[in-house]
Parts: structure tokens; sequence; C-alpha cells
């Protein structure tokens, strides 16, 4: 079925299409009340809807913001997304929302894609911390760029992100106090900022405890690679020996590495302690005794994301911020 066109309310209205426009755009010409009345009563007769983006270039903002974030897989980011457009929605924005599955190639494609949707702004949660150029072709062009949850080497935007060293020392330390000496960090990315930050409060934390690190024990296993994870750890068990705790970076990784632990025979927490996850979920209330995990504020993270790019398109051109969000560290469970 044919869309009902500015001329067909016009006709309807017995006025000009000029004038159907001035009524759409309250101006620039004032309309006699009666022919506003008219206008509108076309409108609604023939359900014209005004093109968004030719509207929006009049008015020079489309009150819209794209998100692209590096994967929809973990509850982390998807709690963010539905948090970021909550607070999008208090300030009447709306959210075209992208995923870039973890590949750089795609975030490439689908940062260009968003840019042609005349969008106000963006949110980044990037792929590679080493992707500057794609920012700075963003600015160029006039948008906005607010960095979520994790940084590009030398990006000159806002940087909203969980203070991920601090946090990953944290739950480094307390597996050392709960008696582990040979702890596995398996990380999710070598090039991601915040697998490398969890990596170094990981190994601030075995250096300040005086256990020299091993780095056979720092392993990265990407899900992207679509490797099972159950096999690799177990392969590398084989290879480097049988850690007593296990630093997972992820919360999917949390659940998979405890998981196989369990299947063959390895009792968690007795045997190993495994913690970290940096994403707390309701079924770890259901684990006698919880496990250690890392709980991100995704709500203060996509607030200050929010504010700062709404700063931003408003004109704000003071230099660029950095706030780092503490990490809460949850457990119940004593020190045995």
């Amino acid at each position: 079925m044919k869309q009902p066109t500015m001329e067909d309310v016009a006709n309807l209205a017995g006025v000009s299409a000029a004038t159907v426009s001035y009524v759409i755009n309250h101006g620039p010409r004032p309309v006699a009340e009666h022919t506003q009345q008219r206008v509108n009563e076309a409108i609604k007769v023939l359900g014209y809807q005004p093109h968004a983006i030719a509207h929006s270039l009049k008015r020079g903002s489309t009150q819209t913001v794209g998100l692209l974030v590096q994967s929809l897989i973990s509850a982390f980011v998807s709690n963010l997304v539905n948090s970021i457009e909550e607070n999008l929605a208090e300030h009447n924005y709306s959210l075209i929302l992208a995923s870039a599955h973890e590949d750089c190639d795609r975030e490439t494609h689908m940062i260009n894609t968003l840019a042609g949707q005349s969008i106000d702004g963006l949110l980044l949660i990037p792929t590679s911390c080493r992707n500057g150029h794609l920012i700075d072709r963003l600015i160029q062009r006039g948008i906005p760029v607010v960095l979520v949850d994790r940084d590009i080497q030398d990006s000159y935007v806002d940087i909203v992100m969980t203070d991920n060293v601090d946090a990953s020392k944290n739950v480094t330390n307390h597996l050392i106090e709960l008696g582990c000496r040979r702890i596995l960090c398996i990380s999710f990315s070598d090039d991601a900022s915040s697998a490398l930050d969890r990596v170094k409060g990981y190994r601030l934390a075995l250096n300040q405890n005086g256990i020299p690190i091993d780095e056979n024990l720092i392993y990265v296993f990407q899900y992207a690679s679509g490797e099972s994870i159950e096999q690799s750890l177990l392969d590398h068990i084989h290879k480097y020996g049988s850690p007593d705790g296990v630093l997972c970076t992820t919360d999917t990784m949390l659940i998979d590495v405890t998981e196989t632990l369990t299947k063959t025979g390895i009792k968690v927490p007795e045997q190993v302690r495994v913690g970290g996850g940096f994403f707390d979920s309701p079924w770890n209330r259901l684990l006698d005794p919880p496990l250690p995990i890392v709980s991100q504020n995704y709500k203060l993270i996509s607030k200050y994301s929010v504010e700062f790019l709404l700063d931003r398109i408003n004109g704000n051109q003071e230099p660029p911020r950095v706030k780092l969000i503490p990490a809460d560290l949850n457990y119940t469970e004593g020190i045995r």
C-alpha cells in the first residue's frame, strides 16, 4: 500500500504543500488556527508520517544515538544496553543498537553504517584498543563519541568504564587470602583494554603478595574463535598442571570453567577456587558457598556515558574525561 505524502495531505486539507510543512515544523511562517486544524485532521485521516530524517535535518538533530557493542552475548552488556536506553529515553533520545561480534572488520562496517543514519552521537564498546583511527574519522565528521567499558589507545574522547585493574586485583587478593598460590588467569582477549587491565590487576596482586608470576598461568581464550573452552582448559591443565585457583575475566567464562572442573571430578571450591566473572548473577546465591564475583555497576556506567555524550552533543568542548567506576567483590564465604 502506497504511503501518503505531504501532497496528499495538502490536497485533502485544501492547502499548499508548503502550508502543511509549516504546520508540521511549527514554522517558519505562521498558519491560521483553523487551517492548522484542517491540516492536522487530514494527517490523522491519511495516517501520514513525516519523513524522520528530513524532519530532523530541519531541526539540526535526529534525537538519535548509536550504540555499538562488542558483543551481545554477556549478561553485563545486555543489562548495560537496557540501562543506556532508559537513560536516553529520559532525555527524549532514541537508540540504534548494533553489535560487532568481537570482529574488527565488522566494527568498521557498523560504525560507517551508524554514521550514515544521521546519528547525533555514538556510544562505543570497542573490540580493540588499537582502532583509534575509527574514532578520529567520526570526530572529523562532527559525531561525538564516548567510549564505554573499554579504552582505545591515544583516543581523545570521553571514557566511562569499570576500574578493571583494581577489581581484578581485589578478587585475586581474595583468592590468595583463601590460600591459593597457583592461580590460573584466563583472559578473553589479548587486545581489548578491559581484558588487558584485568590481567594487569592479577599481576599486581601476585607481586604485592610476593608470589612469582608464572606466564604459563596467564591464558587467553577467545570465544569468538569458536573453540571449546572445556577442551582448551583440560589441555592447559594437562600441559601445565592443575591450579588451585582460577581467575575468570567474564561471567560466561566463570560458568564454563566451573562446569568443566566439576564434570572432570575437580571439586569447586574444595580443590580449586574459582572467582571473577565481572557480572554478579542471581544464580550465584544458589551456590553454597557462593563464588567470589566482581559486580560491575552497569547503572552508573550507563548514567555517565549518556551524560557525557549529551554534553558533547550540546556543544561541551572541555578536555576529554575519564570516569572509572568502582566494582564490588560479592561473596559471603569465610576464609577457610
